[in-house]
């Protein structure tokens, strides 16, 4: 997890959030193209599978033999942030923020792609399933006792990449449909003789 938290910069953020805009865009242009099919819809289960297994080894693979380490649960939030007591350098604090970036980033392909693999679960619903992923993740991390330490503010950075998903399928969803609004009528009246 350590390679991928050196490489979040504000550039690798941004062509992240454009590459998911992007695939929901063209996951809601397939749909609005083939309304009855179920090919879409097919197509963003396996996507969403396979990101939950690549989701599960990034998180759940041990640093350390299982049962060898201590059960620690960081219980305030901010709590490496905003330790008073804590006298962080620049590059450990910047390393923080980075790893809660990753992390909300994990949890954004999951919503997003949920809401296309499973169109009739409202937003409502996607959002407990991501936080409670995320409960079931540091919950298995804290009983593994493996180097992994249950984290509070995994819990929010799960939420907040839960929104951003939900929030970047739906933004996909509305681009598309104020797209074909706007081409579709032309066609219609070049089509009438």
């Amino acid at each position: 997890m350590w390679q991928v938290v050196l490489d979040v910069t504000p550039t690798t953020v941004t062509l992240f959030l454009v590459l998911a805009l992007a695939l929901a865009m063209a996951l809601a242009l397939w749909t609005a193209l083939t309304p009855g099919g179920t090919a879409p819809r097919t197509t963003a289960r396996i996507l969403l599978a396979g990101w939950l297994l690549l989701f599960l080894v990034a998180t759940l693979a041990p640093s350390q033999p299982i049962g060898s380490g201590d059960a620690t649960v960081w219980w305030r939030p901010g709590e490496g942030l905003f330790d008073l007591g804590a006298q962080l350098e620049p590059g450990e604090l910047v390393m923080l923020v980075r790893r809660q970036i990753a992390t909300a980033a994990l949890f954004v392909p999951a919503s997003l792609l949920l809401r296309f693999a499973a169109p009739r679960i409202s937003a409502a619903a996607a959002f407990l399933l991501g936080v409670g992923l995320c409960l079931a993740v540091e919950t298995a991390q804290l009983l593994m006792r493996a180097g992994r330490i249950a984290d509070v503010d995994d819990v929010i950075c799960a939420a907040a990449g839960t929104v951003t998903g939900a929030g970047l399928a739906l933004l996909g969803q509305l681009a598309i449909a104020a797209m074909r609004r706007r081409v579709l009528p032309r066609r219609a009246v070049r089509a009438v003789p």
